[in-house]
């Protein structure tokens, strides 16, 4: 695991810092992962963000060129048999659901980004990679394995 964290010491980003400020950035650094998102956290950003009522009025308008999108995608979120749980906001057929919401002008772009972004979790890098929090000893012995 220390070599994980040679490796990362070896980015020019660290050459003028201080070990204190060394360990400060790199037990502060976070990544983001992507996660599978609960359908209630999905339909509450619709209520919240004011679109969830503009798709259940297409999905009843038969007239409506969008319609067969919008009985999908609440048949997606108002899953009252409780098979869909969690939704893959990065699947083929979530994102071309969302893009079909945003063509048909029943969400906005800002809309469409805040929504995506719910399957994003930040982590800690030390967490992610393993090696916990890091002090002056990981740095020191980092710096060593780099030369």
């Amino acid at each position: 695991m220390l070599e994980i964290l040679a490796e990362e010491l070896k980015k020019p980003d660290y050459n003028n810092l201080s070990e204190q400020e060394i360990i400060d950035v790199i037990n502060n650094k976070t990544i983001i992962l992507r996660e599978l998102v609960p359908t209630w956290k999905v339909k509450q950003h619709a209520i919240e963000n004011g679109y969830y009522a503009a798709i259940r009025i297409a999905s009843e308008d038969i007239n409506n060129p969008s319609r067969g999108l919008c009985i999908s995608v609440l048949a997606w979120i108002d899953d009252s048999a409780g098979k869909i749980t969690n939704l893959d906001m990065d699947s083929s057929v979530t994102v071309s659901m969302i893009n079909g919401l945003l063509q048909a002008n029943l969400i906005s772009e800002s809309q469409k980004t805040t929504l995506l972004d719910l399957a994003n979790t930040a982590m800690k890098w030390v967490d992610y990679v393993g090696i916990g929090e890091v002090g002056i000893g990981y740095i020191r012995s980092g710096r060593l394995m780099n030369g």
